[in-house]
């Protein structure tokens, strides 16, 4: 079925259905709504239209919270209506491929959630599809557009530290420690994929591609902390776990460079630690989302009686923060530095931005599906050779 997209994006909203009204509808709508009220820009304007899910009291209910003008349980009303622009994807990673396909066979712009697919197989076909079909399309990597990590990125591009030659990165949470949470579907490999290592080591797995560059090979181990878990519908009873709660991978890069990734939704005394150090041979930088309105730089050239790390605190001076809620200092430029503090719901703010802005050049912006693509034969590597306890290479498919 064939429906292709003739509306001017460029001087009308763009008309939104989202499928999935769980956690994430609330970032979503909220960064589209936002969006439009911190811009004097008519191309950052989204018309929520349809939100969709499976539960359609859940669906009703959070169409009436965000302000989505219509509610259903059918995800086919999405991918196939005519007046569907863009379809926002928020599901269970098992569902990500239909979806996705269907969206691209309407006609419709696809912004996808992390991880892009179940395994590297689906990923490639989603990535192919979604070439051919001429649409703008982004995997919702979230925190390569946070101000203080798009620095990072820029110092790295223009030399500020050298060549790079170790990248150390690790996603810590303790949320899934509580063995009383339920066998939800991340924890069961036939709709998550992967554990730990799907949900929140995906995000460090493209920031390491994002700092540094593509990944040659890995040597890797996972570990299940928590084996059974009481089953959603019948508490007294409880089912296996078959998913990671700890990934953890020695990486070489195609560059040369050494790292180190890993991934943990079940240790205690992490809320929520996206951390990484970029190490060349001329200086070094570090950040960590516990404080995310900072980023450290360390210049090798400073002299030994002031040589450590610096604090730089995010302002207008970085890339996207001006949006937000620093006072212009510095006259006209604005680039003074006033450290008033932005959250994660900014950054999903930015990262619709950045979507917006791709829809303008009809060109499909990094992260696309190309690098929900990488991402996903990373994780593969990963989970092949914790399994089989030897170096695995990244084995990369041509797009």
């Amino acid at each position: 079925m064939s429906n292709p997209i003739t509306k001017d994006l460029k001087s009308s909203a763009i008309r939104v259905g989202m499928i999935g009204a769980g956690y994430m509808v609330k970032l979503h709508s909220l960064s589209m709504r936002n969006l439009a009220a911190l811009t004097n820009h008519p191309q950052d304007r989204f018309e929520l239209v349809r939100l969709v899910d499976n539960n359609a009291e859940l669906a009703q209910q959070e169409a009436a919270r965000w302000g989505w003008k219509h509610a259903d349980n059918d995800w086919r009303t999405v991918t196939r209506s005519a007046d569907i622009d863009l379809v926002d994807i928020a599901t269970p990673n098992d569902c990500h491929y239909e979806m996705c396909l269907d969206a691209f066979a309407n006609g419709k712009h696809v912004l996808c959630e992390k991880p892009l697919a179940m395994d590297r197989h689906q990923a490639a076909e989603m990535a192919r599809k979604a070439k051919a079909s001429g649409k703008v399309h982004m995997v919702n990597f979230t925190y390569r557009a946070w101000p203080a990590i798009a620095q990072a990125r820029q110092i790295i591009q223009e030399g500020g530290i050298g060549n790079i030659r170790h990248f150390e990165g690790h996603f810590f949470q303790d949320h899934n420690n509580d063995q009383t949470i339920p066998l939800h579907w991340r924890f069961r490999k036939q709709h998550a994929g992967a554990g730990a290592l799907g949900d929140v080591g995906s995000h460090i797995i493209d920031l390491a591609r994002f700092l540094v560059g593509e990944v040659a090979s890995v040597a890797a181990l996972t570990q299940c902390y928590i084996p059974q878990r009481p089953l959603p519908n019948d508490r007294s009873q409880i089912g296996s776990v078959d998913v990671d709660d700890l990934a953890v991978a020695l990486i070489r890069f195609e560059n040369g460079a050494s790292g180190t990734i890993k991934a943990s939704w079940a240790l205690p005394g992490f809320k929520n630690d996206v951390y990484f150090v970029v190490v060349g041979d001329k200086g070094a930088l570090r950040f960590s989302w516990e404080r995310s309105n900072e980023l450290q730089l360390f210049d090798g050239s400073d002299a030994p009686q002031v040589s450590g790390y610096r604090t730089v605190l995010l302002g207008r001076a970085h890339p996207g923060a001006e949006l937000f809620w620093f006072p212009a200092l510095g006259g006209d430029l604005g680039v003074g530095v006033t450290a008033q503090g932005m959250g994660y719901g900014e950054a999903f703010t930015l990262s619709f931005r950045h979507y917006a802005n791709a829809l303008q050049r009809g060109e499909s912006p990094a992260p696309n599906f190309v690098d929900g693509l990488r991402c996903c034969e990373i994780i593969d590597a990963i989970l092949t050779s914790a399994a089989e306890g030897r170096w695995i290479d990244v084995e990369k498919t041509v797009i």
